[in-house]
């Protein structure tokens, strides 16, 4: 393989390295919970065959949130033998498949420390080579040392390997500084940014069961009740429950944050046409602008709207305090 696809596709293939050590970088004490020294020992070991480090490290922070799965169950999922490894967007999504929620961490060592103070291992991409030569290595970080200055690893085919927090940050910098954890559904990250979070809960909602999706976006709404987002994706887990009650009193409070929200005023019109209320939901999409919509959103309200055509008007049986949602 070419050494230009190798850094254009940041590929991991797993190698070795030693590095000179220099000054202490682990601070714990800016890390809300943290201790000095962090080891999660309980963190299982999966020993890598050549150039299969992804799958190994994957199965690794998997069996630490107890999704039971092995290297080889992961291994067509993640990992390109043509290119000897295994691609960062594969990698984050194949957690999805077994119930759990990718969250990429940002690029500081304070946030690998945080996670380890929560009980989280860390998936993290090493690159030990130079640019032109890249050797890209994932690795599990399950522990760190502030005395020594160390971090602890599950690697390779090492249960344990301790290395300096200079060479592993420098390593980690050579890989683009890329981490992430493994959720359960429902869990929240140490130091949770809502644009991250439901980034990763939009992804995980595509192909979860919808109580899986419903537990990811309560987590949201607990956290951030400010967000429209958080609400909608509350909302779709519901509708696609069955709960259409409970998915339109979302949409509506995802309106109430942003009125101007056409995907959210769409969605409740849908549901209100499904629960016996074409009026109301006509109402509602008389209120969206098609005309500054994106094509998907246009075609989706048009659909809607043919649907709503026809739509039985409101029995004669039913009140409109029945369309009124509490």
């Amino acid at each position: 393989m070419r050494h230009a696809a190798l850094v254009a596709m940041h590929l991991a293939a797993c190698t070795l390295c030693a590095c000179a050590n220099r000054g202490p970088l682990i601070r714990p004490n800016l890390v809300t919970g943290a201790s000095t020294s962090i080891e999660l020992e309980s963190t299982p070991f999966f020993p890598q065959l050549e150039f299969q480090c992804g799958p190994a490290a994957l199965a690794t922070v998997l069996g630490a949130s107890g999704a039971s799965v092995l290297p080889g169950t992961l291994e067509p999922l993640v990992y390109v033998p043509s290119r000897r490894g295994s691609l960062q967007i594969e990698m984050q999504a194949a957690p999805r498949k077994f119930a759990r929620l990718s969250y990429p961490l940002t690029g500081n060592l304070d946030a690998v420390l945080a996670e380890l103070a929560a009980g989280r291992p860390v998936l993290v991409l090493h690159n030990y080579g130079i640019p032109l030569l890249p050797r890209w290595h994932y690795a599990v970080v399950v522990g760190y040392d502030a005395a020594k200055d160390q971090m602890a690893l599950r690697s390779g085919v090492t249960r344990r390997q301790t290395m300096s927090a200079r060479n592993f940050m420098r390593a980690w910098d050579n890989g683009g500084r890329w981490a992430m954890v493994v959720l359960k559904p429902g869990e929240l990250p140490a130091n949770p940014d809502s644009a991250r979070y439901l980034e990763a809960a939009a992804a995980f909602e595509r192909v979860s069961s919808p109580a899986d999706a419903r537990l990811v976006f309560d987590a949201a709404v607990r956290q951030w009740p400010q967000a429209a987002v958080a609400w909608i994706g509350r909302g779709t887990a519901g509708y696609r429950a069955g709960d259409l009650p409970a998915a339109a009193r979302d949409y509506e409070a995802a309106l109430n944050l942003d009125g101007q929200n056409a995907g959210a005023r769409n969605n409740l019109a849908m549901t209100l046409m499904e629960l016996g209320c074409a009026d109301r939901a006509r109402a509602e999409l008389a209120r969206i602008d098609t005309a500054t919509l994106p094509p998907a959103l246009m075609d989706a309200v048009r659909d809607t709207r043919e649907r709503l055509a026809g739509a039985q008007p409101m029995r004669a049986d039913q009140t409109s305090a029945q369309c009124t949602l509490p």
